[in-house]
Order: C-alpha cells, then sequence, then structure tokens
C-alpha cells in the first residue's frame, strides 16, 4: 500500500509514545496473507460491497466491545434489542468461569522497547486463577492468525509489566502474565421447526444448515467460545517474521522516520 505522503503512513500504520513513534502490532499482522480475506472479497459483489461489510463488522465489533468493558466494570448500561444476545453469551461465560478485571485493565497500550512495537489489547483479568490477556473477537470462527497479535502482547507485557493510559500514566500490574486467550463471542437465533442455526451479524443474517426448511427463528441467544493459546516463543517467532516482512514492504517510509 502507497501512502500520499509519510504523515498519513505513520497515522495509519502506529502511534506516538512518548514521542517516539511504534508500529502498531495490528498492522504488523496485517502483512501475512489472508486467504479467507480473499475469499471474502471474491465472494462479494463488488470492492466497495466488500469494504462496506467490512467496515460494517467493524462498527459491530467496536459496540460489542463496548458493551463488555461496561458489563466488566460494572457501569450502567442499556443493552440495545438487537445486541440482547452478546449480553446473554457473556453472561453464560461469566457463569461458567471465576473471571475478574477493572476498569484500569480494559483497552490500554502496550509497548515493547527492544523490538519496537506497541498495540491495544482489549482485556487482562484473572481467569480461573490464572493471570491472563484476554482479546475479545467477532468473527465465526477463532484463526490462527490470533495468535500472532496476542503472542506480540504477551511478550511486550512479560518485559515490561505495565499498562499506558491515554495521557501517558504506567498502571504497573500486579503480577506476571500467565495465560492468553480469544473470548469469541457472537448472537444467533435457532430454528424451532429444523433446528438449524442463523448466525445474526451486522454484516447479514447467514443461516448454517437446511435451507429447505420454511424457517421459524426463536429468540436471540448468545454464543461463546473461549480459546487458550499454548506456544508463546512459537507464536511470537511469527510474529517477529511478520515484522520483518512488514518493515521491508515499508522500508522506504521507515527509513525516512528514522525507524530503519
Amino acid at each position: 500500500m502507497k501512502y500520499q505522503n509519510l504523515e498519513d503512513f505513520k497515522k495509519e500504520q502506529g502511534y506516538y509514545i512518548d514521542n517516539v513513534w511504534y508500529p502498531r502490532v495490528t498492522k504488523i499482522c496485517d502483512v501475512k496473507n489472508k486467504p479467507g480475506l480473499y475469499y471474502f472479497y471474491g465472494q462479494a459483489l463488488s470492492f466497495q460491497h466488500a469494504n462496506l461489510q467490512k467496515q460494517k463488522a467493524a462498527d459491530e465489533g467496536k459496540i460489542v466491545h463496548e458493551l463488555i468493558e461496561s458489563f466488566i466494570s460494572h457501569r450502567s448500561v442499556i443493552v440495545p434489542e438487537e445486541y440482547q444476545g452478546i449480553h446473554k453469551a457473556f453472561t453464560d461465560f461469566l457463569r461458567n468461569h471465576s473471571f475478574f478485571s477493572k476498569m484500569e485493565w480494559l483497552e490500554k497500550r502496550i509497548k515493547h522497547d527492544g523490538y519496537r512495537y506497541a498495540g491495544t489489547f482489549d482485556i487482562i483479568g484473572e481467569l480461573d486463577g490464572y493471570f491472563a490477556l484476554i482479546d475479545i473477537k467477532t468473527s465465526s470462527a477463532v484463526y490462527d492468525d490470533y495468535r500472532l497479535q496476542t503472542s506480540a502482547y504477551f511478550w511486550a507485557l512479560r518485559e515490561e509489566p505495565w499498562l499506558l493510559t491515554d495521557n501517558g500514566r504506567k498502571i504497573v500490574l500486579p503480577r506476571e502474565i500467565e495465560k492468553r486467550y480469544i473470548l469469541r463471542i457472537n448472537q444467533k437465533r435457532i430454528c424451532e421447526k429444523c433446528g438449524v442455526t442463523m448466525k445474526v451479524r451486522k454484516i447479514g443474517d447467514k443461516i448454517e444448515g437446511n435451507n429447505n426448511c420454511e424457517h421459524k427463528f426463536g429468540e436471540l441467544i448468545g454464543e461463546w467460545e473461549l480459546k487458550e493459546f499454548n506456544g508463546h516463543e512459537e507464536d511470537f517467532k511469527g510474529f517477529l517474521h511478520c515484522k520483518g516482512l512488514w518493515e521491508w514492504e515499508y522500508r522506504d517510509y521507515l527509513k525516512e522516520i528514522g525507524y530503519l
């Protein structure tokens, strides 16, 4: 991807912390080939339509993140009717796991000075007795690519065990991060006649199964999946390989910044 000027590149690909520019973890990971994304674009009505669908998915993900953060921090919030399934899913997750977090452990920045990258994670909390990093996803599955992103956050917190607020204040963690998880959370309806599932998404509902039925779908219910990632060192090596390719891809901009 080419940028009109250096400032556009810096704004899109990273941000400043203490007057030092760092590339974003998510942008580094984007350099990896994603066959599923190519399939998505190939099945779309047009390139513009695919981009619109991606934006809708991103908007939905942002709302889900905000709702979950409000649940965790016990903030009073009116859950929109179309997101009641998310509330039910997270409530069911809490019934099945011991979980504790607090406001200052949500949506904070981290950085790794040694490898020079930064990012914003979703949640840190105590999950089933372990101090853990938890990333929220609204995707249809837990993809292996998520290992790269979470390993970058994990290793940064191992090296520099504190969080950064928007004004640069450090929040020191009480203990070392031990595990990392993906919490995939969605909502769905079940057909009362044939039992097939309809995934409810802002980008469009998707029926998984028998289309010969004159479906009668029930109430909105929640769906969640908790996936732990092991192999921290192996995944972090993969992230560093992505970072090397990302640096090559944008070497001219990075040399101009003084990053390389």
